[in-house]
């Protein structure tokens, strides 16, 4: 308590701006810790820029003497490789959905495969995964919105190397990934997903002209439209159905045109068309995460000639990085240097015995090479004796060409490929322990120099006196930490917060009379209670039951638009009923300014076609409103900073930076969700009514935005991030305002609780004790991010061997770390904001 004592004899404003700037370091010693972690355990693999040549393809096996010209050679004449993004892998399995692929696979023309995919399901890491043979960084999906050029050997590179013609039409991250290496190219933007029908009739287009040439070779075509829907309505929209007949109508053309195109030129050998997903869909309709609905996606090999393709059993599953070795094998190039994959063998049938098997025996031996490489710490050795059994096995065959032997030696060739693969793949993830243990060591000196922080403030008191609900919110925080330890905890987080904010509101109720009018606060938290009731259906998520239909479904089937334009309209007139109620505007030409914006987010909303209003026509695209939306929040901004300009004032500050936030997320908010932002200032009152005490109400509130985050469908998979809303009304593509976009719109109500608590101790007269208030908040909610953040560290270095530290605890990390930085750019804000706000009223 000396803190304060020192406050009130005097000492105010030194002690406050002291305690600002010592919060501020560390803030920064926080996020220097949280950079270091992250380059510790994902660090980036240097790139090997060798490629391979003709020179690579073996001449000899043990012994025995090969010509590789007639064992190695070109096998197909046209390559047609169609990617449809988010091609899931039941999404042929409906006859009426894909009628002619039906009829392809009926008549044995056509072999439908599954290809498994490796997190993160991301297309610029899958694009990558396709051509090279390799397994991306996991990292790669941070930098899906912004592509470099890929520096390791692929099979375009090979292709350009060995003279033949790339054609490219589709998503333009091919072209900033392959930069130059297609003869004619056209991309289409990826992101803007809103457009599901031109960006695929752009690619159609130009298939009629193409078909008609014959100065190329491969033709490369990657479709957007199905991923675009499953973004925007998910994988049940009735506009699937539709985009699948579309891409059936694809596939129709183009195994017709190199049929035809067979026939009249008498080609040596048969065209060859590949249709295959980047990867599959979530439940929720966007990607990224580890599912099975996100990893396994579709295969189909389609010969321009009937070859009679037959499988028995069940439908044949590979992995994706096998494409890449098996077309570089038909086309006849050198396999890409740094491929891991098997080969495909239902794609070989075309292969003699003797090409077959030398095909396996170049595959495994560029694999084996990696395999030396990588297993220089040692390691089992199994899968390489089974590689140099399989050379003998081959070379006995070359001698006595017998079908068992052939058997025997194939399956070598696969186990050897498959366990060799499996090692190096393991070997790929390597950790910088070093940064590792320092970040954590940072970390949880920041977290104990925070804890003496708050004792020194107010702890030492707040102790000797610990009430029920102090206790239950200290427990909680602690087990919530814990519960990361556990893969089911994290996929189930939202169950946690749910459970612990239900039982603060009874707690807050059973131990403490409100503040004020009692009719009103029992009423308030009455309605936060049922509140929680109906929201935590709005949006189904985590793992296990985020496929189940949920209220937000049922609000966006079409049959149901005009209850969701209801539903809609309810959440702009609690919006600005909010905005009104915390006196974010006060005077009329603010008012008009918020009433116009919210008037443009309701018309955006119509002319994007989310909801119905009668008598109000189609304006445009949207575009025009959301430009005239942020024409609208400059000039409020611009007109508040020159008013503060005149008299500095604390509390305007925070609501200048929350009436602007709470208008931005209006726009980028599903219609659905928009209720959250009035259920969000509605318990903030209920906890301002039942706590006057600093710290219950800060914990509260830290609780408050985390659960109306889950409330919004978020979760710890990264196929909940909605990626649409980083280009809400805009033309153009632009990386860094789409991601910041997109963060603020995951963060939104975690960012509003906390300006709603700042709200609280910015009130006027703001009294030296009032900011003391405002110290000790900043504190409980650094420690509140910076308790869980230390222990998930400590977690996720322990589990780094986990099965699931790629499929669970890395996406988790990934949350844990944006949260994390939100919230430190938050607390720093504000420190300054005190800092400043003591400067000006101490004069020192």
């Amino acid at each position: 308590m000396q803190q304060i004592q020192d406050i009130v004899n005097g000492k105010k404003y030194q002690i406050v701006s002291y305690h600002s700037l010592l919060m501020l370091f560390r803030t920064c010693f926080t996020l220097f810790a949280l950079c270091l972690f992250l380059f510790g355990f994902f660090p980036i693999k240097n790139v090997n820029v060798s490629f391979s040549t003709k020179e690579d393809i073996p001449s000899r096996l043990l012994n025995s003497s090969l010509d590789n010209n007639i064992l190695y050679h070109r096998h197909i004449g046209k390559l047609v490789l169609v990617v449809i993004d988010a091609f899931r892998w039941d999404f042929v399995e409906t006859p009426e959905y894909m009628p002619y692929v039906t009829e392809l696979r009926r008549s044995k023309k056509a072999l439908l495969l599954t290809a498994r995919c490796h997190p993160p399901t991301a297309t610029m890491p899958r694009i990558k995964a396709i051509m090279t043979g390799s397994i991306p960084n996991y990292v790669d999906v941070a930098f899906n919105l912004g592509s470099n050029k890929v520096l390791e050997d692929n099979l375009i590179h090979q292709s350009v190397e060995n003279d033949l013609k790339v054609v490219f039409y589709g998503d333009e991250l091919w072209l900033n990934l392959f930069p130059d290496k297609f003869i004619r190219k056209e991309g289409t933007t990826s992101f803007l997903v809103s457009d599901y029908t031109e960006v695929d009739a752009n690619v159609t287009r130009r298939i009629g002209k193409e078909l008609k040439k014959n100065d190329w070779d491969i033709l490369i075509l990657h479709y957007l439209g199905l991923d675009h829907i499953g973004h925007l309505a998910g994988p049940r929209s009735p506009l699937i159905p539709d985009k699948l007949r579309e891409m059936d109508g694809v596939i129709k053309l183009l195994h017709e045109s190199l049929q035809k195109w067979d026939l009249e030129h008498s080609q040596a050998f048969p065209s060859y068309l590949v249709v295959t997903g980047d990867h599959g869909m979530h439940d929720s309709g966007s990607h990224g995460g580890a599912t099975l609905g996100e990893i396994l996606a579709s295969l189909l090999l389609i010969e321009s000639t009937p070859h009679n393709i037959s499988l028995s059993g069940k439908r044949p599953e590979v992995s994706q990085i096998d494409l890449g070795a098996t077309l570089a094998v038909l086309l006849g190039l050198p396999i890409p240097k740094l491929s891991l994959g098997a080969l495909i063998p239902h794609a070989l049938h075309r292969l003699s015995d003797e090409q077959y098997l030398f095909a396996l025996f170049y595959n495994a031996q560029l694999i084996a090479n990696q395999f030396l490489n990588a297993d220089s710490n040692g390691g089992s050795k199994d899968c390489f004796i089974l590689y140099l059994k399989a050379q003998h096995v081959h070379e006995l065959w070359l001698k006595n060409r017998t079908e068992d032997l052939k058997i025997l030696a194939e399956s070598l060739y696969f186990n050897a490929t498959q366990g060799m693969s499996f090692s190096v793949v393991k070997n790929l993830v390597t950790f910088n322990m070093w940064a590792i243990v320092l970040s954590c060591g940072i970390l949880i000196m920041v977290l104990f120099w925070t804890m003496l922080v708050l004792q020194s403030f107010s702890l030492r008191t707040a102790c000797k006196n610990l009430s029920t609900i102090t206790i239950f919110l200290l427990v909680g925080s602690i087990l919530h930490a814990v519960s990361l330890s556990s893969s089911s905890f994290i996929e189930e987080e939202h169950q946690t917060w749910y459970f612990l904010w239900i039982t603060f509101l009874l707690l807050a109720s059973w131990t403490n009379r409100p503040i004020g009018n009692e009719f009103s606060s029992k009423f308030a938290l009455v309605a936060v209670l049922l509140g929680h009731r109906f929201l935590r259906k709005l949006n189904q998520t985590g793992d296990k039951w985020a496929s189940l239909p949920d209220i937000s479904d049922w609000l966006e089937m079409p049959e149901h638009q005009i209850c969701l334009t209801l539903v809609f309209l309810l959440g702009l007139v609690g919006v600005w009923t909010s905005l009104l109620g915390l006196k974010c505007v006060s005077n009329t030409v603010d008012k008009v300014l918020h009433f116009c914006a919210l008037l443009c987010t309701l018309f955006y909303r119509n002319d994007v076609g989310d909801i119905f209003l009668p008598y109000l026509p189609f304006i445009s695209s949207g575009v025009k409103e959301v430009k005239a939306f942020w024409f609208l929040i400059l000039l409020f901004f611009l007109r508040s900073v020159a008013n503060i300009q005149q008299k500095w004032s604390m509390k305007r500050a925070v609501k200048i930076l929350l009436s602007i936030l709470v208008l931005v997320s209006t726009l980028l908010l599903q219609p659905s969700n928009v209720i959250l932002i009035s259920y969000l200032v509605l318990s903030s009152f209920t906890i301002q009514a039942y706590f006057k005490d600093t710290i219950k109400c800060s914990f509260g509130h830290v609780w408050l935005g985390t659960v109306v985050y889950f409330y919004q469908g978020n979760s710890n998979n990264l196929a909940t991030i909605n990626v649409a809303t980083g280009y809400i009304g805009v033309e153009h593509q632009n990386l860094i305002s789409a991601s910041l976009l997109v963060l603020f719109h995951t963060l939104t109500f975690p960012i509003l609780a906390l300006l709603l608590l700042w709200l609280q101790f910015a009130k006027e007269p703001i009294t030296p004790l009032r900011k003391a208030d405002m110290l000790i908040s900043l504190n409980v909610c650094f420690l509140l991010r910076l308790l869980p953040l230390t222990v998930y560290f400590i977690v996720i270095t322990i589990q780094r061997e986990h099965l699931f530290i790629w499929s669970v605890f890395a996406p988790k990390l990934l949350y844990e770390t944006a949260h994390s930085l939100i919230c430190l750019v938050m607390m720093a804000c504000g420190c300054l904001l005190t800092f400043v706000d003591s400067k000006l009223k101490g004069g020192v």
